[in-house]
């Protein structure tokens, strides 16, 4: 056993492979950041989800600089299941924070936007998360880069 408690296996290559179950791991990690987050983010009364919701709407409708994006543009660009993002979004409008509008095209699709609430809120919850995430993060110190480097390899 070793310093993490799990037994290791000597590879093909001599390298040291663990044989704990990394996902676990992983898990473990996503929720103690989830705690923090859910934390955080109380002071601004959103949630994780809806807070991913409100940046990706906002960068999307930045980037096309459009007057509205569609739900499952939202969704996709977040990697959220579009059936989820719709409840969510039905809360982000009851808040206030985004607008709905038939979309000129596709009468399914709604344009969805920002309002000023909503981009104010966005940016004092950005801060937020930034602020968490480096406190959370820091104990990787200067290895900080590098993880994030890897976790970008593992997102795509």
């Amino acid at each position: 056993m070793n310093k993490y408690n799990a037994a290791t296996t000597t590879g093909d290559a001599g390298m040291e492979q663990y044989t704990e179950d990394i996902g676990y791991i992983m898990w473990r990690v996503t929720n103690n950041w989830q705690k923090l987050m859910k934390a955080e983010l109380r002071e601004v009364d959103l949630t994780h989800v809806q807070f991913a919701l409100l940046r990706s709407c906002h960068a999307l409708n930045e980037r096309e600089s459009a007057s509205g994006v569609t739900q499952i543009q939202i969704a996709h660009n977040s990697d959220i299941d579009p059936m989820m993002a719709s409840e969510v979004l039905r809360t982000l409008e009851k808040k206030g924070y985004i607008s709905r509008v038939p979309h000129p095209q596709d009468t399914r699709a709604k344009l969805i936007s920002l309002t000023e609430s909503g981009v104010a809120v966005m940016e004092r919850a950005s801060r937020i998360v930034m602020s968490a995430d480096q406190m959370f993060f820091s104990k990787l110190g200067p290895d900080m880069h590098d993880f994030i480097a890897r976790l970008k390899m593992l997102s795509t």
